[in-house]
């Protein structure tokens, strides 16, 4: 199902469309289970029995924003095989994508670590291990260019990624898109092992 979504009943479906929707516009926070319901048109018991708290459905909605970024990477994989800087590239290319879209709100991951802050909430160590999961992902990808310090690279090109992210929420989005693409360039470019 689109964005990593689990299965879930008729009802379940219509609780998880409204919640993703509210999570993102408004944040986990500021929804609560009586706007859910009232969106979803389904009541507060069947979201328990489907969810089981607020909680858990703030932590299956972080999970399932995380998959784009691991398609992301395959993508890039079958579109330049053997080709690792055009592999990255590409990855940059679809952040960039991403974030100049209409009605990008910042990453959901990096929205929710804001909301919350506490480290051993469950929804904030999820997003820690995601986001955690994604450098790996990058530096991996980093790993096979030629390249000095690959590690240092990817967690550059990761910082890159989360300030255009939020400069999009400031400034022109598709300014911040098209600065993330050269800043990304210009950095590569500056561990290239020549």
């Amino acid at each position: 199902m689109a964005d990593g979504q689990p299965r879930h009943s008729p009802a379940g479906q219509r609780v998880w469309e409204a919640a993703c929707d509210l999570f993102y516009r408004e944040g986990i926070r500021s929804a609560g289970v009586a706007e859910i319901a009232e969106r979803s048109g389904v009541g507060k018991p069947s979201i328990y029995r489907n969810f089981e708290s607020k909680d858990g459905l703030a932590l299956a909605y972080v999970k399932a924003k995380a998959v784009p970024s691991r398609v992301w990477l395959e993508t890039a994989r079958a579109a330049c095989p053997d080709d690792p800087l055009g592999q990255l590239r590409h990855v940059i290319a679809e952040i960039a994508e991403q974030i100049s879209a209409p009605g990008y709100r910042g990453c959901p991951l990096v929205n929710a670590s804001v909301e919350f802050p506490h480290r051993d909430h469950p929804v904030r160590v999820a997003v820690d291990e995601l986001k955690a999961e994604y450098l790996e992902l990058l530096a991996e990808l980093v790993s096979r260019l030629p390249v000095r310090d690959h590690r240092t690279l990817a967690y550059m090109l990761q910082m890159l990624v989360e300030g255009a992210s939020v400069t999009t929420q400031i400034y022109e989005a598709e300014k911040s898109a098209t600065a993330l693409k050269e800043a990304a360039d210009r950095l590569i470019d500056s561990y290239l092992e020549r």
